[in-house]
């Protein structure tokens, strides 16, 4: 899902695409992307990938893929996750308690002292200026955030501590959800393979949960 929508968004970069395997880079997030068959094939894609490319973010669809890429470019953090889905054209019922909206670059430094998984506030501040974050507001304090990330999937999901357990989180997918909907765009995620708290929220609100783990590779 994660490759076809960086297509579909038109911002891919399709270095090699067959029945065999596809090799993409997606061009906001600077991160390669490969799928390959077999492991064969999966070499012949990973020789591809052009030298300005070989200190960067990978996406492995594979764990022979993962393996060869840490081999090769003397890569040492790895991320495993799975994708959820949200296949279906239904707009989602969103919780009326909370007033959410698109945040703004004001809340840069307290986006940025929540949230801990990105490390990069440049990065944040894109994303915030894109106008896809999207706060969770009580009584005008921020209470939790949202967004899309550059590669076109949901995440940064964060709800503060006094404002935990109150379905603030849930809100806030939801109305991400109906906004990718709104765009004729698919909703998905990538989900920590530890994470099952995530999880179990993804299958609350109708996500399909891929078979395939994906790895993340720097």
């Amino acid at each position: 899902m994660d490759m076809i929508e960086v297509i579909r968004a038109g911002q891919a970069d399709i270095l090699c695409g067959d029945e065999e395997g596809v090799l993409l880079k997606d061009v906001p997030s600077g991160a390669v992307m490969v799928s390959a068959s077999d492991e064969d094939m999966g070499e012949r894609l990973l020789s591809l990938i052009p030298r300005g490319l070989k200190d960067g973010l990978f996406v492995a669809h594979q764990e022979f893929l993962k393996d060869s890429i840490c081999r090769r470019f003397d890569a040492g953090i790895v991320n495993a996750c799975v994708q959820a889905a949200y296949t279906r054209k239904t707009l989602l019922e969103e919780d009326s308690r909370f007033c959410i909206r698109p945040l703004t670059i004001s809340f840069l430094e307290e986006v940025y002292s929540h949230y801990h998984t990105v490390h990069d506030k440049e990065y944040l501040e894109g994303r915030i200026r894109s106008g896809r974050m999207y706060g969770a507001f009580v009584e005008e304090t921020l209470a939790g955030f949202i967004g899309m990330h550059a590669e076109c999937s949901m995440g940064m999901l964060e709800v503060f501590e006094p404002f935990r357990r109150q379905g603030i989180g849930e809100a806030l997918e939801r109305h991400l959800i109906n906004r990718i909907l709104d765009e004729g765009r698919v909703p998905f995620c990538q989900i920590f393979t530890d994470n099952e708290a995530s999880v179990k929220l993804q299958q609350k609100l109708g996500l399909r949960i891929g078979r395939q783990t994906v790895y993340w590779v720097s």
